[in-house]
């Protein structure tokens, strides 16, 4: 079974490092960050900014601190994901290979992607940056993602498992789970991904 994560808001804390930068060039004053509705992944959209403004923001001017710097999403993730992956490797079962995809990477992006990949020692072999997001589902049998794009593009024969995310409260999945801790936590997930239809 080829399980694949997507990084962001599951293993890399984009949108909480989006709003830091933001403030870091005072672009947005910090007590607004709080009052922002997140209620999309499209980070432009959330912030108000222009399509251009955000890309030169996200993709010119700051892609090394949003893309290379952003913490993991919960103290010790990557560590315990790790292990929870090389256990999953050497289990009686062990027929699991594991990938990481990642839509909307551009340019300089994928590059410092890398380096928060390098950063968080991951032993993952398989790495995917697709132009075109839905490809990311020819990569796996379950995806494990926050992006309701790709929970609604799921093809028939796969699986979606959804970490919650202010964004995706209506998106559908076979299953959800409150972070990706949880659902290493949870030692019955390979059942439970096995039994959905």
């Amino acid at each position: 079974m080829r399980i694949c994560f997507t990084l962001d808001d599951v293993i890399r804390a984009k949108t909480r490092q989006f709003g830091k930068i933001l403030v870091k060039a005072n672009m947005i004053d910090e007590s607004k960050l709080d009052e922002i509705e997140i209620n999309t992944n499209d980070l432009c959209e959330v912030f108000g900014m222009q399509r251009n403004e955000y890309n030169q923001f996200l993709y010119a001017d700051y892609p090394f601190e949003v893309f290379a710097e952003a913490p993991v999403m919960e103290r010790m993730l990557d560590k315990k994901l790790n292990l929870w992956m090389l256990n999953m490797e050497n289990s009686e079962d062990g027929n699991y290979e594991f990938v990481i995809a990642n839509p909307y990477e551009f340019n300089a992006s994928i590059g410092y992607t890398c380096f928060f990949l390098s950063q968080i020692a991951t032993r993952v072999r398989e790495f995917h940056f697709p132009k075109n997001s839905s490809d990311i589902w020819n990569f796996c049998d379950v995806l494990v993602t926050a992006d309701p794009k790709l929970l609604s593009e799921k093809p028939e024969g796969k699986k979606s498992v959804k970490i919650d995310a202010p964004y995706n409260k209506d998106s559908e999945a076979d299953l959800s789970y409150e972070s990706l801790l949880k659902l290493i936590e949870d030692e019955k997930f390979t059942e439970k991904i096995a039994e959905t239809a």
